[in-house]
């Protein structure tokens, strides 16, 4: 056998092996999500249609639970592999097929709120398929196609002008999708075959001591292979759960049934989990594109780090753990913000590893510095480990990968926020024993603290009446800004492109008051250029705004040197607004940050 062709049945079985990986929590995800949809629908569809359609769909997960586990039993073979992809190509088909089906009957002109659920949750279930399958192109197109495309039949034969546009973009979001996975099933493959490539060098290496250069050399590839893949996955999944969160805020703000409420508000809580993920993500980046500097001046400890008791007290308490929060008026000289990031990653993590006991946080003067202590009766942390847990994604006594416990990148943003701020950081920690981070500060001078106030001040209502333009070559993600802002008493107008916007503001013949711009738009135009040239166009210096769902540290440095305010997708709603009267509101009004 060519190697050549070695290498792509390798690549073929380690596929199906990061597959199966994915199925521990695809087949979860799904069951949960069929038992919600069974639920959900209860006003449109019969009992005992919805329960036949439940018990087909739990039987069609039973099958694939006893596939995996004969797979993961019997090792997949050259021989083995085309039946197993075909056969989980399937089911997964099967099981986009039962979602489509009731997915036909539940959208209804009549129960708006239900649609609009079945609309984001089957979006969001395309995403995670995007991120997850997309590199089996007919398992995921066979999967997502009858999952979303009965939906958007439905939607057309209601034949009015609300929903035949609607029904028309569920094959074009099918498309976009589809394109936008591309990057993600590039850098999937791609990572694969480094992995050969790499295994190959190494049994290389134990016979010839010379090539160890190149080895090196490859390993820079697959590290550099690994940040595209973050940042092209990141950037492509950010655009949709962007609009999720902005249009379950619309929604949240329009309902007033309170069972309804209470969804919206279970839909954004599974978003802003994601957001979390995305955001730690994004704090990496940014550290790492040299972003992110100190703006250090003198304050109070007290005062700087109050706002963590409060946050953290009630999250202790879910876990009947005792927290304590002892601070003295010790005055400390760094920047208050990155301080405070750093500080409650250690909190959080504190709690996160602690299942019985406490968490206690002490404050101590010595060597010139202020200690701030985070002390836990957790697991405890080995001594040969105390370095490997400052390093990304590394999490001790979690092979599960338990989402609850985070990602693993907690303590390489404290290592990066440290190193930033110029402070000691220290571990003492023996297994089974608990832990106690503490990091040492600089002293400050009490007679130069002049302003100690850090957390945002009540967004006021000056953003009703504001004339805002919107930037975005996304019309999902134009929509859901629009429908936002709308609820605010904005008055919104949405372009593709600078030239679109300049082209409809001399129609109208008005200047914004605003512009909220994505920094990537189509044909290599950059959200920096359209500011600017609306600019020149209406002879007005308009306040602006940079929305983006890159990571990548190189696109951050760009956005960085425009020198506008930026927000990253998926954005917080009071953050959005926040900002908006920040950039709007005359100077000498505008609340200290």
């Amino acid at each position: 056998m060519s190697r050549v062709k070695s290498r792509k049945i390798e690549s073929r079985l380690a596929q199906f092996s990061l597959l199966l990986s994915n199925l521990y929590w695809i087949i979860p995800s799904s069951l949960i999500a069929a038992i919600i949809v069974a639920i959900v629908t209860g006003e449109q569809i019969s009992l005992n249609y919805r329960l036949g359609w439940l018990g087909g769909f739990v039987l069609i997960l039973v099958v694939r639970v006893l596939l995996l586990f004969y797979w993961l039993r019997q090792p997949t073979t050259s021989k083995t592999l085309p039946s197993r992809i075909n056969l989980a190509t399937f089911f997964s088909s099967l099981t986009g097929c039962f979602f489509g089906l009731i997915g036909y009957f539940a959208i209804s002109l009549d129960s708006p709120v239900v649609s609009l659920m079945f609309i984001m949750l089957y979006t969001g279930m395309v995403a995670t398929a995007t991120a997850t399958i997309s590199y089996m192109v007919p398992m995921y197109l066979l999967y997502v196609i009858p999952l979303m495309l009965p939906i958007g039949i439905h939607l057309l034969t209601f034949k009015t002008e609300n929903t035949s546009w609607l029904g028309a973009l569920v094959p074009f979001f099918l498309i976009v999708c589809f394109f936008s996975s591309r990057s993600i099933r590039a850098s999937t493959l791609r990572s694969i075959d480094l992995r050969f490539e790499n295994v190959e060098l190494l049994e290389d290496l134990k016979q010839q001591h010379e090539i160890a250069e190149i080895a090196l050399a490859r390993e820079e590839k697959a590290n550099q292979a690994k940040t595209r893949f973050l940042a092209a996955a990141s950037h492509d999944l950010r655009q949709p759960l962007h609009s999720l969160r902005l249009f379950t805020a619309t929604l949240e703000m329009q309902t007033r049934n309170s069972q309804h409420k209470t969804l919206v508000n279970q839909i954004d809580s599974s978003a802003k989990t994601l957001e979390e993920l995305f955001n730690s993500l994004l704090d990496i980046s940014k550290l790492d594109a040299g972003t992110v500097s100190a703006n250090k001046r003198h304050i109070v400890l007290a005062s700087l780090l109050s706002q963590i008791e409060i946050d953290f007290k009630a999250v202790a308490e879910e876990k009947n753990l005792a927290f304590s929060c002892r601070l003295d008026n010790a005055v400390v000289l760094t920047d208050p913000l990155l301080f405070e990031r750093l500080i409650r990653n250690l909190v959080g993590n504190a709690i996160r590893y602690t299942n019985k006991g406490s968490v206690d946080i002490t404050t101590s003067a010595r060597d010139g510095r202020i200690w701030v202590s985070v002390k836990d009766t957790g697991m405890g942390i080995a001594s040969t480990d105390h370095v490997k847990i400052f390093e990304e994604f590394v999490q001790l006594d979690n092979q599960q990968r338990d989402r609850d416990r985070g990602i693993g990148l907690g303590l390489s943003i404290v290592k990066r926020l440290g190193d930033i701020l110029d402070v000691d950081l220290q571990l003492s920690s023996t297994l089974g024993q608990g832990a106690t981070f503490s990091v040492g500060v600089l002293e400050g001078d009490e007679s130069q603290c002049h302003d100690n106030q850090i957390h945002e001040q009540p967004v006021s209502d000056h953003v009703a009446s504001l004339f805002i333009l919107v930037v975005d070559d996304e019309e999902e993600v134009c929509r859901a800004i629009e429908g936002l802002l709308q609820t605010w008493g904005c008055i919104v107008m949405c372009a593709t492109s600078g030239d679109a916007a300049i082209e409809q503001l001399h129609e109208i013949g008005d200047t914004p008051d605003l512009i909220i711009s994505d920094y990537r738009l189509r044909d290599g135009e950059t959200g920096g250029h359209a500011i600017t040239n609306i600019r020149k166009a209406t002879g007005n210096d308009i306040p602006a705004i940079i929305l983006t769902g890159d990571i990548a540290p190189d696109r951050l440095q760009e956005i960085e040197t425009l020198g506008f305010p930026l927000l990253h997708k998926p954005c917080e709603p009071d953050a959005l607004r926040q900002l908006i009267t920040n950039q709007t509101m005359p100077i000498e009004q505008v609340a200290f940050h």
